[in-house]
């Protein structure tokens, strides 16, 4: 029985660009739909949405699939507000909750079944991607698994800081898996695709 959620955070409002993420198009596409149809690729128990600024163009822009929009009413606050959000929306019989952050446009379905298999080998752990960055050090960050044994510091996320102290202390085990395409995403005009 598939007992991942998928937490897709879709809520900021891209100060540093200057336009929404969630929005571009990437092939035609919205970004938000985008990744949306990736997770969903993934089957897991539901997908959550989170969305915070452009509210309602990002829900249209997911109109039509099978997600679950919860809107952050604290987006600006930061990403530790709505993942704190977010994992107050999956449902009980989640076990691990994946999350993707919405400017990862190069992640791919198989990149995140990757992170998926690691963690059902070993559920009671963390699974994060990995990969080098532009001074060869190694890096760790999105897309992650949380195991259930974090939600409870996960809810309590406030602020721009997302999980990264959490994911260091945690004491029931971290497995990284090489993901080089964790390593792109959208942050000022010379990143877009």
């Amino acid at each position: 029985m598939n007992t991942l959620g998928a937490l897709l955070l879709a809520a900021g409002n891209s100060s540093r660009l200057g336009q929404s993420k969630q929005l571009l198009e990437i092939d035609g596409e919205p970004l938000v739909r985008r990744q949306a149809r990736t997770l969903l690729a993934l089957n897991p128990v539901c997908v959550i949405v989170l969305t915070g600024a452009e509210q309602k163009a990002v829900e249209l822009a997911l109109d039509g699939l099978p997600v679950h929009l919860v809107h952050n009413e604290n987006w600006s606050q930061g990403m530790g507000s709505s993942l704190a959000c977010g994992i107050r929306a999956m449902p009980e019989r989640v076990r691990g909750a994946l999350l993707l952050l919405c400017d990862q446009w190069k992640i791919t379905t198989e990149d995140l079944l990757a992170l998926t298999q690691a963690w059902e080998q070993s559920p009671a752990s963390a699974v994060t991607a990995e990969w080098i960055d532009e001074s060869a050090q190694n890096q760790f960050g999105p897309p992650v698994v949380f195991p259930r044994a974090l939600f409870s510091s996960l809810i309590k996320l406030q602020g721009e800081h997302g999980a990264q102290k959490l994911i260091r202390r945690y004491k029931g085990g971290v497995q990284r898996v090489v993901l080089p395409h964790a390593a792109v995403d959208i942050d000022q005009k010379s990143d877009l695709p």
